[in-house]
């Protein structure tokens, strides 16, 4: 039997809104051994995950709460933890495109105001790293709109929304939207395409009054051609430009400092209302 745990069609497949408390076949888990081995698997009873510190068997967590310590098959002790969407998206996914990361990607809900009940569109789906965090944030009774024009990314951000029980959240198109989208009265258009630009008018006529426009972009010259055309557009206010760097520190009491390493520049954030003209 190969280490790494496979699903099976009899397998149950429980979204982590149904795994709070205990480990049950189904849920996914994060086995913590150290903070270079993190993996993530979905639990199955005759299912073992394998690693360089040994192995664990799937039966032997499978009703302990998260949280519990357990040991491999060497001694090693490693921890069953509940996965955190930031911990999917950087472990779990299957990527077919570079991604928002989670600094980026936690700065646009609190810009955009993304909560319980929001209606976004986002333009751009790629793997649907974005994707899964606003899904996760509008939970339960909101929905995102994501259109995708390439299908092979379509259909990568399909599968990572489903694994996660997700994707009744989100209808996938797989269409261009510089060509037009379908939802209105929306509360939140976010767009990470090489031209945001090309779809602003469809922003504006998409969006509810007061509803927020939000482009990511890699370089500042596609910052500076999308500020002429909002200005050029009209009905968009509070315009604000940011780039969000994150700076990592050793967590020992006796050294602490800052990792050598840091993630700095991914993108640039451009916001703006839409208002009434």
């Amino acid at each position: 039997m190969s280490s790494q745990a496979r699903s099976t069609s009899s397998t149950p497949r429980r979204s982590l809104r149904e795994c709070r408390e205990l480990v049950e076949e189904g849920c996914l888990v994060l086995l913590y051994i150290d903070e270079r081995r993190r993996f993530i698997f979905r639990v199955r009873r005759g299912g073992v995950k394998g690693s360089d510190k040994g192995i664990l068997r799937h039966d032997d967590i499978i009703g302990k709460p998260y949280g519990s310590r357990v040991r491999l098959s060497t001694g090693v002790e490693a921890w069953v933890l509940r996965p955190r969407p930031l911990d999917l998206v950087e472990l779990h996914h299957r990527r077919a495109t570079q991604i928002i990361y989670p600094k980026d990607s936690a700065f646009i809900i609190q810009l955009a105001g993304i909560g319980p009940g929001s209606r976004v569109i986002e333009v751009g789906v790629g793997s649907a790293a974005l994707t899964t965090i606003l899904a996760w944030h509008v939970a339960p009774d909101g929905h995102v709109y994501g259109y995708e024009a390439r299908r092979e990314n379509l259909e990568a951000a399909r599968r990572n929304l489903e694994e996660l029980g997700l994707l009744e959240l989100v209808t996938l198109h797989h269409a261009d939207a510089r060509e037009g989208v379908e939802e209105r009265s929306v509360d939140a258009f976010i767009v990470d395409m090489p031209d945001p630009w090309s779809v602003l008018g469809e922003a504006y006529r998409s969006l509810r009054g007061s509803g927020v426009f939000i482009a990511y972009m890699p370089a500042i010259n596609q910052v500076l051609r999308l500020l002429e055309a909002v200005h050029e557009h009209g009905g968009f206010i509070g315009v604000r430009v940011y780039e969000v760097l994150v700076r990592e520190y050793i967590p020992r009491p006796d050294t602490l400092r800052p990792r050598t390493t840091m993630i700095a520049h991914t993108g640039y954030i451009l916001s703006a209302w839409r208002v009434h003209v």
